[in-house]
């Protein structure tokens, strides 16, 4: 019978504790949460360089030709501003966009050929100097 009373009052306080454990409403003001703007980037224009030789320049466009595995091109793009320095003849690398289906150059600058020096290393000079005597 001790045993049963115990147990009754286990399950009482168990069951009571649930009771002041319900969430009571709050007095405060529900916050609402505010959907984050969703931003669309731009397609990310690609810029494209080539090499090759000024056939024909004005200001505002530029024709320049080039080579791609044997075969000569020609390419016409049209200039945001003036470039200067820069004559029909003259070797240089465009930096351009397209869009509208025209080549627009960002940046036109004369081409200079970097050379490639390979730096070898002197070999050590075979000494004949004998080991020194123990």
């Amino acid at each position: 019978m001790k045993h049963l009373m115990v147990f009754a009052a286990g399950l009482a306080f168990v069951f009571g504790t649930y009771i002041f454990a319900a969430e009571r409403p709050s007095t405060a003001p529900a916050k609402a949460e505010l959907p984050k703007a969703v931003t669309v980037k731009p397609p990310k224009e690609t810029r494209v360089s080539i090499t090759g030789v000024v056939r024909e320049i004005s200001d505002a466009m530029i024709t320049v030709e080039r080579t791609v595995k044997g075969k000569t091109e020609t390419m016409w793009f049209i200039l945001d501003k003036p470039v200067e320095k820069i004559m029909v003849g003259d070797k240089v690398r465009v930096s351009y966009i397209k869009k509208d289906d025209k080549y627009v150059a960002i940046r036109v600058t004369p081409f200079v050929a970097k050379k490639i020096i390979k730096k070898v290393a002197p070999k050590p000079a075979p000494s004949d100097a004998s080991p020194p005597p123990k």
